[in-house]
């Protein structure tokens, strides 16, 4: 009766439908009062890792089993569970169970799979618990599990969390051990696997702090060498150029050797950074740091210049990315390309429109025996189709078969392209050709269905259909605007030159006017302010006028504020208002640059003064161009010194602009040269002092002085070629 009784209460319950791949096995064991070898495993693991039903029925579906367990199965069942990534929490029940029956008997190696495997599965909140039970009773994980669980926690984006169990364990003395008696105790071997977790996704700072912790236990070889390498990929990978730089100066100055992933690692952030704030850099910095492997015995390879060629590719500098390829080439970098190099190379020149450049440069490829690979087919394959070149992607399907390569995703791509393109006899054609070469298709056969298949037809613009007739009244109605525009505006130019003394506003004091507006001296929140207004200009039609008035004041306020942001003293802007065609800035007690130094030729010059003004000079110039910043008008009287600190600081940002050509630059210090020269030539050679503070405070400064030179034989005027 108790058997029927068990059965019955087990057939019942919602973790044994008769749909359950185990339930016949768990039924014919139960029934037959016996259990056979293996079936007992087999019920177990049928209950933890393919069960249904809620997870408190668990516990109960084993009791019904009554099973006496035992370490080895356990192990095995965890073993099971390792296969399929949703049975975390019914793993995690199962060991609550086993607790529960006997919590001596569940032994450190059981548990600390249990939480490797919870680990692996992603489940964090069940591995918590799990390590805050084995953490209750005083178990010590190995390295390898806790190496699993730090690196399953900085993976999910919770290095603090990572940090914080390792200082709980630290605490309570239960970090795991490498061996005994090796780095003090084994601490050492903990915290090189959490520096090592934390930078292989970017947390260099907590990694740092771990360090700095540590640093007795982290002081002797080989820990050394291994957490300075691992803290240079962390910068790099966070993005950090100048920390990166910091840590591959320690490790050169320590002695330790350099390998070529480290090297990449530090090539691949810069080249990164230019990528996003200065493209014109990303050649020359490339350079310099190939060139800096070379002196560390490093010999770049086809992975160092795969890194600038991907760089160039992303910013469409495809001139400068041939040109590299065609070094690699020749031999002069002394590495040839792989098939890397030519995909990035070709990918651009096909985003770029340049497709028979891009073909002939694969045929250049194959002659000199480079061997592609079907990604490599796949990849310009479908770049082709997104820019709708199907004819030359199906070219590419031909070269891929001449090098006897096959790929399904090629034949899937083309042909799904091709019907939804209408071409479904072309794409029938491919689909024989697949069967017949017996490649199995990912793609469905009822693309090839014309009834099925949804034809992509691309809507033309309303202004395409619109008939003759509507397009001749529409030219006759503009041109009548026109005329009525220009009619409206010598009207209104007559109003505004009766009405000028009226339409002014009074700002305040009136400081300065200039060709472009005026500077009154104001009060911004009971601070003293200057405002300075754009005004009209009246020979321009009123619409244009307000549109272009708008636009400069825009401009000048976001120049002035990047500036500031760079580190160049400026004075700081406290509003825009846009309707009258203001802005506050704050007030500079101070003399203009240009009073000083003419105060310098009538009663001497002072040199210690001076050379203080080219140095502050040169560098706020250099932070300013090498944030991408052209002034437009470098004169000493858009420079000031403030009385009470001799800071200096620039002022109207009116023609600024963001450039980071070198030859604007190059203008822009020979508007200064000039004004120089003009207005200060009994002060000395102040431009001399000026551009050696520049060549110190600009990382591109070779680029633009080369291009000053050339500046200087020309004037301002830009070269016109190409």
């Amino acid at each position: 009766m108790a058997m029927r009784r068990s059965v019955t209460a087990l057939s019942q319950s919602a973790l044994a439908p008769s749909s359950w791949p185990g339930y016949r096995r768990i039924f014919r064991a139960v029934c037959s009062s016996a259990w056979q070898d293996g079936e007992s495993e087999a019920a177990v693991r049928d209950i933890v890792c393919f069960g249904a039903g809620s997870l408190d029925e668990v516990g109960s579906s084993l009791d019904r089993l009554n099973l006496a367990f035992s370490p080895a199965l356990v192990r095995r069942v965890v073993d099971s569970c390792s296969e399929r990534s949703d049975s975390g929490r019914r793993l995690l029940r199962f060991l609550s169970w086993c607790r529960s029956k006997n919590p001596g008997g569940l032994g450190d190696r059981e548990h600390d799979r249990v939480i490797a495997v919870l680990a692996q599965m992603g489940d964090l909140t069940a591995m918590r618990i799990a390590v805050g039970d084995g953490e209750k009773d005083g178990r010590r994980m190995t390295p390898e599990t806790f190496t699993a669980v730090v690196e399953a926690l900085v993976k999910a984006g919770r290095e603090d969390e990572a940090v914080r169990l390792f200082r709980g364990l630290e605490r309570q003395k239960l970090l795991p051990q490498q061996s005994v008696g090796a780095g003090g105790e084994g601490i050492w071997s903990s915290s090189l696997a959490m520096v090592q977790a934390l930078c292989m996704k970017g947390y260099a700072r907590e990694a740092q702090g771990v360090v700095w912790h540590h640093k007795s236990e982290l002081s002797t070889e080989p820990m050394v060498s291994i957490v300075q390498r691992s803290l240079l990929h962390g910068w790099c990978i966070h993005g950090n150029a100048k920390e990166a730089r910091r840590v591959l100066d320690d490790i050169k100055s320590s002695g330790c050797p350099l390998g070529l992933p480290s090297l990449n690692d530090f090539l691949n952030c810069v080249c990164h950074r230019n990528l996003k704030f200065n493209t014109s850099a990303l050649v020359p910095e490339a350079m310099d740091i190939l060139t800096e492997m070379r002196s560390c015995g490093v010999t770049p390879a086809a992975s160092s210049f795969n890194i600038l060629l991907s760089c160039l590719g992303r910013a469409r500098r495809v001139k400068e990315a041939y040109r590299i390829l065609y070094l690699m080439r020749e031999g002069k970098e002394a590495c040839s390309p792989d098939w890397v190099s030519y995909y990035l190379v070709v990918k651009v020149l096909f985003l770029t429109g340049r497709i028979i450049r891009g073909k002939r440069l694969i045929d250049d490829m194959l002659e000199n025996g480079v061997p592609p690979t079907a990604k490599f087919f796949h990849g310009l394959t479908g770049i082709l189709c997104g820019t709708e070149e199907v004819d030359h992607a199906l070219d590419m399907l031909k070269i891929m078969k001449s090098c006897q390569l096959v790929d399904t995703h090629t034949y899937d791509l083309l042909i799904e392209k091709l019907c939804r393109n209408g071409s479904f006899e072309i794409g029938k054609e491919l689909w024989d050709d697949a069967t017949k070469s017996g490649i199995v298709l990912g793609c469905s056969e009822d693309l090839l269905d014309p009834l099925k298949t949804e034809v992509f037809r691309p809507v033309r613009p309303a202004e395409s259909r619109t008939s003759e007739n509507h397009r001749s009244l529409n030219v006759s109605f503009i041109l009548l605007t026109f005329s009525l525009s220009i009619l409206q505006f010598h009207f209104e130019c007559t109003l505004n030159f009766m009405d000028t003394s009226q339409e002014q506003q009074d700002f305040g004091v009136l400081l300065k006017q200039g060709a472009e507006g005026r500077v009154f001296v104001s009060t911004f929140v009971r601070q003293k302010c200057v405002i300075k207004e754009r005004f009209s200009k009246k020979y321009r039609h009123p619409l244009l006028d307000s549109k272009l008035t708008l636009k400069r004041l825009n401009a000048e306020a976001r120049c002035i504020t990047k500036a500031r942001r760079l580190g160049v003293p400026t004075p700081v802007l406290y509003a825009v208002d846009p309707l009258p065609h203001t802005l506050t800035f704050e007030y500079v007690d101070g003399l203009c640059v240009k009073d000083i130094l003419l105060g310098f030729g009538s009663d001497g010059i002072n040199e210690e003064r001076l050379n203080d003004i080219a140095t502050q000079i040169g560098n706020a110039v250099g932070k300013l161009h090498d944030g991408g910043l052209v002034h437009g008008d470098l004169t000493t009287s858009n420079m000031m010194i403030k009385n009470n600190t001799n800071q200096l600081v620039l002022i109207d940002f009116g023609l600024s602009f963001t450039s980071a050509i070198p030859e604007d630059k190059a203008v822009d210090l020979y508007v200064l040269e000039r004004a120089l020269i003009s207005m200060h030539s009994s002060c000395g050679d102040v431009m001399g002092k000026i551009l050696s503070a520049y060549r110190k405070a600009s990382r591109q400064w070779c680029s633009t002085t080369n291009k000053l030179a050339q500046v200087r034989q020309r004037g301002r005027k830009r070269t016109m070629i190409g």
